[in-house]
Formats: C-alpha cells, structure tokens, sequence
C-alpha cells in the first residue's frame, strides 16, 4: 500500500487575474505594449479574457518590475491602486462595499473575498486593546526582499484605503501608514499624503484607522440595504494539486509540456515528477483533466462553435479534437452541447 502524503507539497503562489487587470488598464491608458511586457514576463495575454484566471505570481511579480522599469512609471503600483481604488482587488468590489451596513463590516467582507483569491496574502483589521485606533492590514504575497516589494505593496495600501473612502469621502487620509521597505516613498507618493507619517521596515504594510470611523455607513446608503449577495467565489487552492491545475488552466491553450509547466512553477521537470507521484498521480492525468474541463466551459458558452474551440486548444483539425473530447466525455462535442442546452448535463 503506497501512503499518499498530500502535505509534503507546498502549493503553487497564484494571482487572480482581476488583481492584474487594473494594471493592464493604466498601462492601456498610456499607450504602454501590454501584450509585448506579457510575453517578456511568460504570461499569456489571453488571460486577461477572465477576471478568475490564475496565474504563477512569480511572473507577475516579474511583469511589475520589468514593465515599471521599461515605461519609467517608479511609481506605478501606486498609481494603479489610486486609480482603481477597492476595485483593486476584484471589479465588484466597491457594490459590496457598499451593501454592507458599516465600514467594519464591508472591511470584513473585502478582507475575506482578497484573503481567499490570492494565495500567500493577508488582509485584515488588527484592534490593539485599549487603544483607539485599528490597523487595516496588508501582508502581501511576496517577502521584502523581492523586487516587486514596492510595487506591491503600495497597490495594497492604495486598495486598502481605496476601501475605506467608500465610507469616508475620497479626501479622507489616514494619520499613519507602515510600509515594509527601508526606503522613503518618492515626491509623488509623498505630496498625496502631506500630514501623514509613514514608517519604515514595518512587518506588514498598514493604514491606521480610528475606531469611531468603523461604524460609518457606506456614502451611497441607498446601496447598504440587505440584498442577496450575487458574490460566489471560489476560493483560490492551497493544495499542490488545486494550484497546479488552476495555472494549466490558464495555460491551456498553449503546448504544455511537463517541461514547460515546470518553469511555470519555477522548479525543475525532475522535482515535478517527483510532487506528482508524491501526490499519488502523474502529469497526463492533470493534464487531461484540466484539458477537458476547459473544453467543456467553452463548449457550454451560447455563442462558442466546436471548430472555434477545437481552434483555441491547439487542434488545426476538428476532427482530431471530437476524437478526444469523446475519449473522455462518451459522447461528441457537438452532442455535449445539446445536453447543455437542454439542461441535462451539468460539470
């Protein structure tokens, strides 16, 4: 008997791709060639297509820090994060902000929706006693000695506050921030914040809040009656497995290899085969579960057509691709979708 021993695996650091978008919108917005910078970092720019996406927060890290570099923006996690505020984090942000009756609990809310999409980060609201003040927190997903430090973490502190100007007004500021750098932010970040004090080297990045402000209403009250949340989203994986397939997802659509998802998870072929078989499984079993279950949400979309889909996955011949859709489903994909229509199939 072979014991499976799922912990030995860590799991894969992801990014929800609603976190990069905002990026790639500035970036839009000044002319900068996003889908070149994609490419340099081994993104695929087809990501970009859903916000729930994944991908390998290495190469987004390295996508910040490259393109930050090549457009000479010192300061562009800041300016993202002050141009999209709490939609930072997820497009919808903001609307349950603003159904939340306090700013306590739409804090809550945003914390337990960011804490759940983006692996190795924290967000939260810490309340030392007998104080009169809470820290809203970020604990980003990389450590301070990673070059996308400074990037991140004033994208999250300008997310954050983004959050709470929902309840306050946009003039409002904080009295303290905490970075985690050792370096004091540039004239530009520094001129939006003329009376507060920023500290250094702090062990998360942070924005104080006085506790009488938490139980401010949301600006727009006529938004903060009780409605039915329409906010239902997966939690990102914390297994090997989970996080593995979610980054092949996304990649689907290129010529994965073991080799190539390998670098995808910045390790080697040889460690990967050995996580698998760790895990109690082998690459083409992945694979050929991730494949079919793209095949299948393409196939189920109203507008998608089998060639278009068979096309996006690699195959030049439809053919080719019915004979392995049926393989695994029983049945072809033009006779899958007439389940889905008649809503008699469901994955």
């Amino acid at each position: 008997m072979v014991l499976v021993h799922h912990d030995r695996v860590k799991s894969v650091p992801l990014h929800r791709v609603a976190v990069v978008r905002p990026f790639t919108q500035l970036l839009a917005e000044v002319g900068a060639p996003i889908e070149r910078h994609f490419r340099l970092a081994g993104l695929p720019y087809y990501a970009l297509e859903s916000a729930d996406n994944y991908v390998p927060s290495q190469r987004f890290w390295a996508f910040l820090v490259n393109t930050a570099y090549r457009e000479a923006i010192e300061d562009l996690g800041f300016r993202v994060g002050q141009r999209f505020g709490a939609n930072c984090a997820d497009p919808h942000l903001t609307s349950l902000l603003r159904e939340s009756p306090t700013m306590y609990q739409g804090l809550l809310k945003a914390s337990s929706l960011t804490n759940r999409t983006i692996t190795n980060c924290r967000v939260g609201i810490l309340q030392p006693s007998d104080c009169s003040y809470s820290l809203f927190y970020h604990q980003p997903s990389c450590d301070v000695d990673n070059p996308a430090i400074e990037q991140i973490g004033w994208f999250g502190l300008m997310t954050l506050l983004g959050m709470v100007r929902e309840f306050t007004g946009p003039k409002w500021q904080p009295s303290e921030i905490g970075i985690m750098t050792g370096r004091m932010p540039g004239p530009y970040i520094r001129e939006h914040f003329p009376h507060t004090r920023i500290r250094r080297r702090q062990p998360f990045s942070y924005i104080t809040l006085e506790n009488s402000l938490l139980c401010l209403p949301p600006l727009t009250a006529e938004n903060a009656r009780s409605v039915a949340s329409p906010y239902h989203y997966k939690s990102v994986p914390d297994d090997f497995i989970g996080t593995l397939e979610q980054i092949m997802q996304t990649y689907i659509q290129d010529d994965l290899t073991i080799e190539v998802v390998a670098g995808l998870c910045n390790t080697s072929k040889r460690t990967l085969q050995r996580q698998l078989t760790e895990t109690g499984t082998r690459y083409s079993e992945v694979h050929a579960r991730v494949w079919f279950r793209v095949a299948c949400q393409m196939l189920q979309r109203p507008d998608s057509r089998v060639k278009d889909v068979a096309r996006r996955l690699g195959y030049n011949d439809v053919s080719h691709f019915s004979r392995a859709f049926r393989r695994m489903a029983g049945l072809t994909p033009r006779a899958y979708r007439q389940h889905c229509k008649q809503d008699l199939l469901f994955i």
